[in-house]
This record gives C-alpha cells, sequence and structure tokens, in this order.
C-alpha cells in the first residue's frame, strides 16, 4: 500500500504541476493537434488512392508483415521488405505483432499512433519523475521548457506518419532508468523489472543492448578492488533472460535465422537513408578508401572511446553514486554517432536522456560563469538541432547524398556536454 500511495502521489504532483504550467498545458495540445493532423491527411490520402506513394505507414508496413509472415512462414521473418525496409529486429516482435494479424493494416496504424501518442505524453511525465528523483526541482533554470520540448519534439511526429513505435521504447528504458534511480541498491526485484524492461526495449530496438553493460553492479573500490552486488546482478540477469527466452527459441528452433539477423543489422547497411553518424560521413567523404575497413575503424575507434570513457567512470563510481542518466544519455551519443543506420528520428532518444541530465546540470550549485555559458550552448544546441535537423536531411537527400551537418552538430553537443560535466561532476553527485 506504501508504495501505491506514493505513486498515486507522484501522479498528483505532476497532475498539480501541469495545471500551473502554460507552455506544458500547449505541449500536450499541440500533441493532440499533430495526432488529429495525422489521422486527417491519412484519411484524405487513403480515399483519394495516393496513400502508397507517400511514407505513411512505411515502418509500420514493416512490422505487419513480419507478424504476417511469423504466421504463414516463421523461419523466413528476415525476408520481409516491403518497400525496400527490411525488419531487423529481434524475432519476439514479430511474435508479437503476429498476435494482431488478423485485423486490417490501416486499421491497426491508426490504432498504433493513438496508442503512441498516450505513451509519448506518459514519456514527459517519466521525465518529470527522473528529473525530480536525481535532485531537480521545478524551480530549476529551463524545467519547464525542457519538459515541453521533450513534448513537442518533431520526431515524434514523424514517428506517427511512419508508423514507429519509438515512443513505446523510450518509455521503457525511461521506466527502467527511474527504477534503477529510486529503489535500494542491494536488493533484486527492482534490478529484474530493469532488466526485463531493456529487454524489451532491446527486442524492440535492438540498438538499447549498449545499455546493458550498465546494468552489471560493479563497483571498483579500495586499490581497484572489484567490488559486485550478487544479489543486483541475478536480478537483472533473470530480467534479461526472461526477456530474451522467445528469442532464443527462436534462433535454436530456425538457427539459420541468427545469421541472417546479423546480416542485415551489420552488413545490410541502409546506404540510401539518411545517418547522423560519423562513421557515414567519414565513408562520404573519403570515398577512395574501402568501405567496410575505414567503416569498421571508426566504429571501434570512435565507438569504443565513448563507451569506454563513460563505462570506466560508471565502475569507478560507488555504487550509490552512479549516475545512471548520465551514462544512457552517453550511449544515445554513441548510437547517433557510430551506428550507420541512425537518424534524425533518433534524436528523440538522444533527448528524452540529455533533457534530464541538463536539468540536473543546471541544479549545480558551484558552475563557474564560463560553464555556466558552456551549458546555455548546450542546451541551447540540443533544442536547436531537435528544431532545425532538416537542413541535413535537404543535403542528404536533395544536395551531395548525405550529411554533414547533424553528425558534427551532434558531436559538438557531445563534446560540450562532457566540459560541462567535468566541472560540474563532483557537486552534482555530492
Amino acid at each position: 500500500m506504501g508504495r501505491v500511495s506514493m505513486v498515486s502521489s507522484e501522479v498528483v504532483s505532476f497532475q498539480n504541476y501541469l495545471k500551473t504550467s502554460r507552455l506544458l498545458k500547449l505541449g500536450f495540445v499541440f500533441n493532440l493537434l499533430s495526432l488529429s493532423s495525422v489521422m486527417i491527411v491519412f484519411a484524405f490520402l487513403t480515399l483519394t488512392g495516393n496513400l502508397e506513394s507517400t511514407v505513411y505507414t512505411m515502418d509500420f508496413h514493416v512490422f505487419y508483415e513480419a507478424g504476417q509472415a511469423f504466421i504463414s512462414s516463421p523461419g523466413y521473418i528476415y525476408t520481409v521488405s516491403p518497400g525496400g525496409l527490411p525488419f531487423r529486429y529481434l524475432p519476439a516482435f514479430a511474435a508479437f505483432m503476429s498476435l494482431f494479424a488478423a485485423i486490417p493494416l490501416y486499421s491497426l496504424y491508426l490504432m498504433n499512433i493513438i496508442l503512441m501518442t498516450a505513451i509519448h505524453l506518459f514519456t514527459v511525465y517519466m521525465v518529470y519523475r527522473v528529473s525530480l528523483e536525481i535532485g531537480v526541482t521545478t524551480s530549476t533554470k529551463n524545467f519547464e521548457k525542457t519538459l515541453t520540448i521533450v513534448a513537442i519534439t518533431p520526431p515524434h511526429v514523424v514517428n506517427l506518419i511512419l508508423g514507429q513505435i519509438s515512443q513505446l521504447v523510450i518509455l521503457l528504458v525511461l521506466v527502467a532508468l527511474y527504477v534503477l534511480l529510486s529503489s535500494s541498491k542491494d536488493t533484486t526485484l527492482p534490478f529484474f523489472w530493469v532488466g526485463l524492461l531493456i529487454g524489451i526495449a532491446s527486442t524492440l530496438k535492438p540498438f538499447c543492448v549498449v545499455l546493458i553493460p550498465f546494468l552489471v553492479p560493479i563497483t571498483v573500490v579500495g586499490r581497484h578492488r572489484p567490488s559486485l552486488s550478487i544479489k543486483q546482478l541475478v536480478g537483472a540477469f533473470l530480467g534479461l533472460l526472461l526477456s530474451m527466452v522467445p528469442n532464443i527459441v527462436y534462433f535454436f528452433t530456425y538457427p539459420e535465422t541468427f545469421n541472417e539477423f546479423l546480416q542485415v543489422n551489420f552488413a545490410g547497411e541502409l546506404s540510401y537513408h539518411h545517418s547522423t553518424s560519423i562513421t557515414r560521413l567519414v565513408v562520404a567523404l573519403l570515398p577512395f578508401v574501402e568501405t567496410s575497413l575505414l567503416q569498421f575503424s571508426v566504429i571501434l575507434v570512435l565507438g569504443g572511446f565513448i563507451f569506454l570513457r563513460s563505462y570506466v567512470t560508471f565502475v569507478m563510481d560507488r555504487s550509490e553514486r552512479k549516475n545512471y542518466v548520465r551514462h544512457f544519455a552517453d550511449m544515445m551519443f554513441l548510437i547517433l554517432l557510430v551506428f550507420p543506420d541512425s537518424w534524425f528520428l533518433f534524436l528523440a532518444f538522444l533527448y528524452a536522456f540529455l533533457a534530464p541530465s541538463m536539468l540536473q546540470l543546471y541544479n549545480t550549485s558551484h558552475l563557474t560563469e564560463r560553464e555556466s555559458h558552456n551549458l546555455d550552448l548546450l542546451w541551447h544546441g540540443a533544442n536547436n538541432l531537435l528544431a532545425f535537423f532538416s537542413f541535413g536531411i535537404v543535403f542528404h537527400y536533395l544536395l551531395i547524398g548525405f550529411d554533414p551537418i547533424n553528425p558534427i552538430w551532434v558531436a559538438m553537443l557531445y563534446i560540450l556536454y562532457h566540459r560541462v560535466y567535468k566541472v560540474a561532476r563532483s557537486s552534482v553527485e555530492n
């Protein structure tokens, strides 16, 4: 009863804040208008017979066809490729979509975008809860504006048009993050739920596996002596295992599909699609170098640097001081900068975790004037990236065939983020 009443009071707290926040209420109204607009245009395109020539339902069509294939020929889900877009997810996602195979595609698409809008609004609440859990208050600089930007982030609208499920994945990871921040540090059950949530998120978006190493509660104490909480480790492992059982069973039943899954994700690059990654930018700028070797080198060096920089800090911090918000934001930077098929819609993932982390930095009392200026640059730069990512899209699709703007922009935000964090770290964590 105690926990239930606490959750209830947290919801009431957010409701009260929403009543007093004009900007956030406008953000919620914006979401309802966006959903209505998407549905109206969808209806118009359907009635005029022009829907198939647009990007409407494009991604959802892939999910839907994978569900259909799972019923008729389950060993061939990785041959699904409507409109040239392959199914690149773990098989449990296709199995889940098969539950809705009897529902017509367009009806299911409409149900999905309504659900994703509701989930997105709940995501705003979870960013609110995570922010308060790390010591941020509603009076922290840019608190209201940051929540509002989370609510109106433009990639969310594009995700609705495509029929994506990114909103659900973001919510799952935010809930896992909240559990990590709010639970006792020496218990099994919370880590079980965290492992389960991250496992499900990884099934829906495989790049979420980069978060798994941060679920292993290892800490270096004393003279480089590692300390590991067995209860937390067992909890996280059992949660991950439970989430992965359907995928493991599938790959054992159809062993050839595991290689197909790897091929479609690591060898079957969508080179004709936009990318925010430094990896693809370097490949585009150095066409005379063998592509696969160059790409592997950038991934290894840049990805290794970002991961090790974050993970070394993670294991060196005491368990009660581990800043999970910072590390989850780092991993989203890694995906955007390193994964060749990252693209502007992944900016929604970055901002969902960068937002509370920036607010945490604003809540720091010992920033120098210079670092406060840098933090303002980071905050404005992140917001402007969300608003003006379209410039890079124009370069990619209409001018030169790749995006030279967004990868550099994201890299600059990463550098700024760590410059401010380096100065503020001791104050924030104490």
